[in-house]
């Protein structure tokens, strides 16, 4: 097995010269032996268009080195979705086995680089922005203990893989940056996240399953386990991209905090989401300026069609477990379907629900979809359940705060759900001299 320097093939890390020709041209001579570690030496920045990682090679960051993305935005035209804007390619590799990035250095994607227009509660994106990372159609991936920060787009998309393990990572994306994701998991399976701190201007961890890759199956088999997670959007999101299955998900002791929405699927395009379990967690979600998806729902479950006309799968088989929320809105459950919500147990679910920032609220976040209005001007409720089925509230409770707009109502209201049971809730109206605790009809 090789180790080789990416000094020792001509890269300068000086910050200015573009290095990228030196890292690949390490990389391949790794790959060419057998297999080995590329090593980014500690102490300097090495600037770098595209380059693609190979089979058997470990890409290790020392402490105290940065690779840190060229800014020229025409070297990026390699486009991983046929038709996007966005979504090229930067730090790469395709058909790939037993590839790893470790070491306590920094990757630096400057997705300040690719602002457009910078505004007071976004950064709006010039087009044609990169992936930090996108494998595709790879096999055995190891991410552990580096520092990823300021990605353009998606921070690391997963694209029809097998076997991931992202252990301990850092994601420190621009919360100001839309679509800055954490980690998407895109039609891959066997994918582990263990003990990673993320903060992303969208989206921390989504697994996906678009359009036009049928031919890698379904989105299965993923564990994210003991992350801290803070989001403009949702921290943990299903969708809305659901194409194809979901299904054999566990999401487990995170504490979710200062996101505008924070345990999300968002059924929108036919496919089906089924056997997740959310547990063990510390929600904290607030309201942020409307542009971004959300409204401040710890927990969010969602199923309407994108598009009028297009087909409406299913969310089935959910479980909610253990998990105390401080919320600037409730729990939301809705579709416009029958059926198309159906077996979502609640089990020791609280919710406290306080106001503290001076965002609009009373509304539910319905984007996108062909629902209309698309915010949906409702009160707010501990749980609010709309069009489902099978749906169990057990060991559960509703506390109100000290700041109570007039819009705060009932623990729990459902309207048109169908086989409803609940065992234990606790919890008054937020008025209960004017409402109800418990509404259904």
């Amino acid at each position: 097995m090789s180790n080789q320097n990416i000094l020792d093939h001509g890269a300068k890390g000086d910050g200015e010269t573009d290095d990228a020709a030196a890292i690949q041209a390490t990389i391949d001579k790794c790959a060419a032996a057998g297999g080995g570690r590329v090593v980014v030496p500690a102490g300097r920045t090495f600037v770098a268009g595209p380059f693609e990682l190979r089979s058997k090679v470990e890409f290790h960051l020392e402490h105290g080195s940065c690779v840190v993305a060229n800014p020229e935005r025409g070297l990026y035209t390699d486009q991983v979705f046929p038709g996007w804007d966005d979504g090229t390619k930067w730090i790469h590799a395709t058909g790939a086995e037993d590839i790893a990035v470790t070491g306590s250095g920094v990757i630096d994607g400057r997705g300040r680089a690719f602002v457009a227009d910078r505004q007071p509660h976004r950064h709006w994106p010039a087009s044609g922005r990169p992936f930090m990372f996108n494998f595709e159609d790879c096999r055995r991936i190891t991410m552990e203990a580096v520092t990823l920060r300021d990605s353009a787009f998606w921070a690391v998309h997963l694209l029809g893989c097998d076997d991931a393990l992202f252990n301990g990572i850092r994601i420190l994306n621009n919360p100001l940056m839309p679509n800055c994701d954490g980690i998407d998991p895109h039609r891959s399976r066997n994918v582990r996240i263990i003990g990673c701190y993320i903060e992303a201007g969208d989206d921390c961890i989504c697994p996906k399953s678009e359009a036009g890759f049928e031919h890698y199956g379904a989105t299965e088999d993923i564990i994210a386990s003991g992350c801290t997670l803070v989001s403009s959007s949702c921290a943990i999101k299903i969708g809305s991209g659901t194409y194809g299955e979901f299904r054999r998900m566990v999401f487990d002791s995170c504490i979710i905090r200062n996101s505008h929405r924070g345990l999300g699927i968002q059924l929108r395009d036919g496919g089906v989401v089924e056997d997740v379990l959310f547990s063990n967690m510390f929600i904290e979600t607030r309201f942020c300026e409307q542009f971004w998806w959300g409204d401040a729902t710890p927990v969010y479950v969602t199923a309407f069609e994108r598009e009028p006309g297009a087909p409406l799968g299913v969310v089935r088989d959910i479980r909610f477990s253990n998990i105390a929320c401080r919320s600037e809105n409730g729990v939301y459950i809705a579709a416009n379907k029958t059926d198309a919500i159906r077996d979502i147990t609640f089990d020791n679910v609280s919710v406290k629900l306080d106001r503290w920032t001076t965002y609009p609220g009373g509304n539910y976040d319905r984007r996108p979809s062909v629902m209309e209005p698309e915010r949906s001007e409702t009160p707010t409720s501990g749980f609010h359940l709309d069009t489902a089925s099978d749906i169990t509230i057990r060991d559960c409770s509703v506390t109100w705060g000290e700041n109570l707009p007039e819009y705060y109502r009932h623990a729990l209201c459902a309207t048109n759900v169908t086989g409803l049971t609940t065992e234990r809730l606790k919890g008054d109206a937020a008025f209960p001299d004017r409402y109800e605790a418990v509404v259904t009809e």
